[in-house]
């Protein structure tokens, strides 16, 4: 039983008003159960401003009151205007004006009223429990905080429960002195921590009656935990209809700071020093951190100078250290000083703070960030700095350099000579930070007034370039060769526009015009820059691939790259070229080399359209080696870096990953919805090489889903394809293999018999590439059913997939030949198996256990490993997939298909499936995987 029952109807966690302060308000009930004991007893509070102390001592007070106790209490509003005996001696209902009685000697006059509230107290504490609440204690002299310790220890053992609170702003040393010997006497201290996350939840559905979406939750927790601030925040928004509920549910219509939370703030601030106030507008323009040092500089004084201002913002928690620099706590809190600085002012700050920053050397990135926002379009000292700015940028932050290009050219009036350069370097540099769509407009638009003929050529020759790089190669042609036409182009242009006629004809659908400008300027090289030479060796290389002629391809990127190394050809990527082409052909140690040599230079210099270049090549490094989950993620991370209007070969080459990694790894509709991505940049840029491969691994899909028949059409395309143009069977070692397969299986060998032909003449004219001959001879052992054949390709293949590959074909190939053949197919099979369940190929696996099953041997696949009884982790592997495959729509017969295991079974696993997760239907199933895949 509770022996005090009259506490026991108190909510354990504080009242529903106050959130957050479940420790404290145990602590303050502590202190009042004490007294109620007959002992004395004390609660040491203190805190930022804004934390709650005195909606704390009011909460006590009010509890205190209900049960019965005595209250003498003190706060701001008194202890700022008289001194605290004169407030204590009120708070016991003294006249403190007449002090009737009382000396006419003001120091005896003073220590009979300090005897005066003693004997108060004690009389108070003989009738009942008392509680004396005092806030604001940093507000009271020295020798008054004296005193009060005096009677704290003369009433020690009568019922009095002392709650002292105090700000940790402008605390003053006798405060803070106090404290520390209250503490040592035994006192109770406790400090008040900014909300964490529910409780400040907690108060917004308080305020609003509705819980808070993602996105306000996130606007919420910028208030810093300080629920002054936050109850300001929500009152000012709500007032000011910014947010709107719907369905018990809180969302953020507008992110403006309203007027109420701005004045609580100016409060906050208006309890620190006008030095301190003074250098936190500096540090707000500044932004969320500034070092120490900066500050100082902007301010004209030394760090030295400004380190008690800097305490104290540090003590008021409106800074707090952030590793080697000072940020602002709160970010709401950050935005609203710099929002509170008038514009004008805020300018002229911005301009001064950028000087400094420039002139001190630092980041210039920081300094453009504050000369973009301070210059004048008449300011032409400070346009000449951004100007400056740019190409100090660029290699650190293409983004940043485009954002001032644009600045300066917006301040910049177009009938200054300068606006024309200042445009030119504005385009140029969208373009390297791969905002194409931005650098062609800009370009438009300059191009409609009247320019010099070097401008005019300039910019043709750029937005031809972006019309390269969005796969628009006929229109990059065409301007290119507009440009060329024109009489007395510089010799810079000319090269320029040169090497974007050269990109764009390699692109083309006919690369013989490529190769015969590139042979030409090749042998001719004193005639044009380097760049264009290596441009052009690039191209050759590019078409004896085509070709078929394999070593020449490598020789002629080895020496696109040896001559990059002396030259500033850094955007022709000539590595990344040569290490695709070793990819090609699997020699994935040399491509390795390759990719680790060229480093991240695509980032170094500065030309961000190209960034995600690396990344895609390493995806396709991985698919090749069998890495499907790593080939996922790294792709994935390239299609994000080229999520903007980016270079449309990028996207297509990471598209092209994804679509063969998913597929591979056993889930055709997910590879389907990246072909899909795909085909409307295809349809309308595609190179031929790009259709192929998508052509290629689109039947592939359609065939994993659908059967041989669904891919008739497209595969007799593809076989007569395949004799002009085998990039396809150079890029991947299982395509012949596969068109082969898929021919007989449409009993059409005749087509096969063609891809035979091209893998194997292919093989033969380049006799050192033992990819290319296992793969021609894969192709040939399943035309001719020549089981020596398939057993050398699964040594020979240089792809881990492929190896697996070859050996179920010479197991089915086998198993076709009767019971004799059945050890031998079973090893086959057996051979398959490791290799496809080694790189996680889960759909290919499971086809060799069927045909495993139909020759009696059986092999386990599902892992048990420790599992929960129910729930999501309670499902096996094989459960998952049909959860997956369900929830996509699939029917029991079409899961079934997918996985090679009957209907019985499917139906079987979804029973156990249904039973795990305590659902009844397929809709359930869908929602749960849903939410398991967010």
């Amino acid at each position: 039983m509770c022996p005090l029952p009259a506490y026991c109807t108190e909510e354990a966690h504080g009242p529903a008003t106050m959130r957050g302060r479940a420790a404290e308000w145990s602590a303050a009930l502590d202190l009042l159960a004490a007294a109620h004991e007959g002992r004395s007893g004390v609660l040491l509070v203190e805190g930022e401003p804004g934390m709650g102390k005195s909606r704390l001592l009011r909460e006590v007070t009010r509890t205190a009151r209900a049960r019965g106790f005595s209250l003498v209490t003190a706060g701001m509003l008194e202890l700022s205007r008289i001194p605290l005996v004169e407030s204590l001696l009120s708070a016991l209902g003294e006249d403190v004006i007449a002090d009737g009685g009382g000396p006419s000697a003001e120091p005896d006059r003073r220590m009979w009223r300090v005897e005066r509230i003693r004997a108060g107290l004690d009389e108070r504490a003989g009738a009942g429990p008392v509680l004396v609440s005092l806030d604001d204690l940093q507000l009271v002299a020295p020798t008054a905080l004296v005193t009060l310790r005096a009677w704290m220890s003369q009433l020690t053992g009568r019922p009095v429960a002392w709650l002292l609170a105090r700000s940790t702003v402008k605390a003053g040393k006798a405060a803070g002195r106090l404290f520390d010997l209250l503490e040592y006497d035994g006192a109770r201290r406790i400090t008040l921590p900014p909300l964490d996350d529910d409780a400040l939840t907690g108060i917004v559905i308080d305020m609003l009656g509705a819980v808070p979406d993602p996105g306000l939750a996130a606007f919420v927790r910028q208030s810093g935990g300080n629920p002054y601030l936050l109850t300001g925040l929500m009152a000012g928004l709500r007032g000011g209809n910014e947010i709107q509920t719907c369905n018990g549910s809180a969302r953020l219509v507008a992110v403006r700071l309203p007027r109420r939370f701005q004045a609580a703030v100016r409060h906050l601030l208006d309890q620190l020093s006008p030095q301190t106030r003074h250098l936190l507008t500096v540090a707000a323009i500044m932004g969320r951190s500034l070092s120490p040092d900066a500050a100082a500089a902007v301010l004209g004084t030394t760090p030295a100078a400004i380190v008690p201002r800097l305490d104290e913002a540090l003590s008021a928690g409106v800074l707090t250290v952030a590793g080697e620099e000072l940020a602002f706590r709160h970010g709401l809190l950050w935005q609203a000083v710099t929002d509170a600085v008038p514009v004008p002012i805020r300018k002229a700050l911005h301009r001064q703070i950028g000087d400094v920053l420039f002139g001190r050397g630092g980041p210039a990135t920081a300094a453009a960030a504050h000369l973009m926002q301070g210059v004048r379009a008449a300011d032409s000292r400070g346009l000449a700095e951004l100007d400056r700015l740019v190409d100090d940028v660029l290699p650190v932050s293409p983004r940043t350099a485009a954002d001032i290009a644009l600045r300066v050219v917006s301040l910049t009036d177009p009938a200054e000579p300068a606006w024309t350069d200042r445009t030119l370097t504005a385009v140029r540099t969208l373009i390297e930070a791969g905002r194409l769509d931005e650098a062609a407009g800009l370009a438009e638009s300059a191009l409609t007034r009247p320019l010099t003929a070097a401008t005019h050529a300039g910019l043709c020759c750029l937005r031809s370039e972006i019309l390269h790089m969005q796969g628009r190669a006929a229109e990059a042609a065409a301007d290119a060769a507009t440009i060329l036409a024109e009489p007395g182009l510089p010799d810079r242009l000319r090269d320029v526009a040169e090497l974007v006629l050269l990109n764009a004809q390699v692109a083309d659908r006919d690369s013989t015009l490529a190769r015969q400008h590139a042979q030409a300027i090749v042998e001719a090289p004193g005639e044009h820059g380097d760049a264009l030479v290596t441009g052009a060796f690039i191209t050759l290389a590019l078409a004896a691939w085509d070709a078929d002629d394999l070593a020449e391809g490598l020789r002629l990127a080895r020496e696109a790259v040896r001559r990059a190394a002396s030259t500033d050809a850094w955007c022709l990527h000539p590595r990344m070229i040569l290490a695709m082409l070793l990819t090609d052909v699997r020699r994935l140690d040399e491509a390795r080399s390759v990719m680790a040599s060229a480093g991240d230079d695509t980032k170094v210099r500065g030309r961000l359209v190209w960034a995600a270049a690396p990344a895609v090549l390493r995806a396709r490094l991985h698919l090749a080696a069998g890495r499907f989950d790593d080939a996922v993620a790294v792709a994935e991370a390239g299609l994000a870096a080229t999520s903007g209007p980016g270079p449309h070969v990028l996207m297509s080459s990471a598209l092209g990953v994804l679509a063969v990694a998913a597929l591979r790894s056993g889930d055709p509709n997910a590879a389907q919805r990246y072909v899909d991505r795909a085909r409307p940049g295809l349809s309308e840029y595609g190179s031929p090489h790009a259709e192929a491969r998508f052509a290629l691994v689109t039947s592939q899909i359609a065939m994993a889903r659908d059967g041989a028949g669904a891919v008739a059409t497209a595969l007799a395309e593809l076989c007569e394809q395949v004799p002009g143009h085998s990039w396809a069977l150079v890029s991947d070692p299982t395509a012949a293999a596969w068109l082969v397969r898929t021919a007989l299986a449409l009993d059409d060998r005749a087509r096969a018999e063609i891809v035979v032909g091209a893998a194997e003449r292919l093989a033969r004219h380049n006799p050192g590439f033992p990819a290319v001959a296992a793969a021609a001879e894969h192709a040939r052992g399943l035309l001719d059913g020549d089981a020596c054949a398939l057993d050398r390709a699964s040594m020979d293949h240089a792809d881990p997939w492929a190896r697996a590959s070859a050996a179920e074909d010479l197991g089915a190939l086998a198993a076709s030949r009767g019971t004799g053949s059945r050890q031998a197919a079973i090893a086959g099979l057996d051979q398959a198996l490791a290799g496809y369940d080694g790189i996680g190929a889960a759909r290919d696996a499971a086809r060799v256990r069927r045909r495993l099953r139909r020759l009696g041997v059986r092999r386990r696949h599902w892992t048990q490993g420790d599992r929960p009884v129910s729930g999501w982790g309670s499902l096996t592997d094989a459960e998952r997939r049909i959860s997956e495959l369900v929830a996509q729509g699939l029917t029991n017969r079409q899961v079934a298909d997918q996985l090679f295991i009957s209907v019985h079974t499917t139906a079987f696993h979804l029973r156990h499936i249904f039973r795990k997760l305590q659902i009844g239907s397929r809709l359930e199933l869908a929602r749960r995987v849903m939410e398991e895949n967010r």
